[in-house]
């Protein structure tokens, strides 16, 4: 039986993992996991019958517990010996495929999820642009998440051409429609969430999911709601996702998050598809991206999209199909494309409807496991 370490940097990557695990495991796979701890790895570990083995990875750069930590993982290494390794993010993918490197292990792959140096400056990008280019560097094959991240990357010299592979469409794990089907299938748990919020039927709700923070343009989503909630006074902002301490955005929106009885912060959720049931639209103002799910995932759930014209967003929105883009870090332009939509109904349903159909068409995860699956297969095969 062939043994896979995948390699996470926390808990809340679980979403990259999710049904693909078990997939491995029934083509005949032990899957270890590596992760920070937390509970949605645990739960995703003991559901799809995966080893979990944690590491307290942090994000912020640390000499002595990186130093320490990867002479852990040296020694995890050695011990499981897996016949492939698949790592991804920043931090602890760079870790892993330098313990990869010193232990020997034949089967390399890092997982290109984004680029953290596009929203870094000076000798801090310079560092972590050295180490992105390391991790793609030492694996055999990098898998990149979505045809323009690959593009952007070969064109800052962080990935050599050729080296690295789009599965499918792009994505890290596809879209299961059946997790997210549409706004009529959940009409009823969302009517409740609706009423907890005491949102009005004529309120107009734009939606964000995800990590709040700088690098996800919060600043940005908010300078535009403020734009236009003036000349819209039913415009509704709701919220999920945990707050990021480590990136985080200007201190006066975080009061405005918590105080302003327009705005509805519902925290870290497991279950957001009365969520999406509630939107209006959904935006996504990053910054930077690889491949965000949460685009497809609102597609899924007929939800219209806009989102920032950045490398992994254009994969995901088709302007004039399902959503639209706007100029990245630019909220007046932002606020213009939501008025647009804000004021033409059948607009938004047009791209809801539209959105169903692109995401089912696109980004299957059955497409993607067995894209993986065969990429495996033929590492494998080759070392025969």
């Amino acid at each position: 039986m062939p043994k896979i370490l995948l390699g996470v940097s926390s808990s809340f990557c679980a979403s990259f993992l999710k049904g693909q695990v078990a997939f491995l495991v029934q083509h005949g796979f032990e899957v270890i996991i590596l992760s920070a701890p937390g509970e949605e790895i645990s739960m995703l570990a003991k559901k799809e019958n995966a080893r979990l083995i944690t590491i307290g990875f942090t994000k912020r750069i640390s000499p002595f517990t990186d130093l320490f930590q990867l002479f852990r993982i040296i020694r995890l290494i050695k011990r499981e010996r897996p016949d492939i390794v698949n790592a991804g993010n920043p931090k602890s993918g760079f870790l892993i495929m330098l313990a990869c490197r010193i232990a020997g292990c034949k089967h390399k792959i890092f997982t290109l999820h984004g680029l953290l140096s596009d929203t870094k400056k000076g000798l801090l990008r310079r560092l972590i642009t050295k180490t992105e280019k390391i991790s793609c560097s030492i694996a055999d094959r990098v898998i990149v998440v979505s045809p323009t991240l690959k593009i952007h990357a070969e064109k800052r010299k962080i990935l050599s051409s050729g080296k690295g592979i789009v599965l499918g469409k792009g994505s890290a794990n596809g879209i299961d429609l059946h997790s997210f089907p549409g706004k009529n299938a959940v009409t009823g748990r969302s009517a409740q969430l609706k009423d907890r919020l005491n949102l009005k039927e004529d309120d107009t709700v734009i939606g964000f999911l995800g990590r709040l923070s700088k690098d996800k343009g919060i600043d940005i989503l908010f300078d535009a709601f403020n734009l236009l909630v003036k000349e819209y006074p039913s415009l509704r902002l709701v919220l999920a996702g945990p707050i990021i301490e480590e990136n985080p955005f200007s201190l006066h929106l975080l009061h405005q998050l918590y105080h302003d009885e327009k705005v509805m912060y519902l925290g870290k959720l497991y279950d957001v598809t009365p969520v999406y049931g509630i939107m209006d639209i959904l935006v996504l103002p990053s910054l930077r991206e690889g491949f965000p799910n949460v685009l497809i995932e609102a597609a899924a759930m007929e939800v219209p999209v806009i989102a920032s014209a950045i490398p992994g967003c254009k994969d995901a929105v088709h302007t004039g199909i399902n959503g639209e883009l706007f100029e990245k870090g630019n909220a007046a332009a932002l606020a213009a494309i939501l008025k647009k939509l804000i004021t033409n109904k059948a607009l938004r349903q047009q791209y809801g409807k539209n959105g169903r159909k692109f995401a089912g068409d696109n980004f299957s995860n059955e497409e993607i496991w067995s894209a993986q699956l065969e990429l495996y297969k033929n590492m494998l095969q080759a070392a025969e």
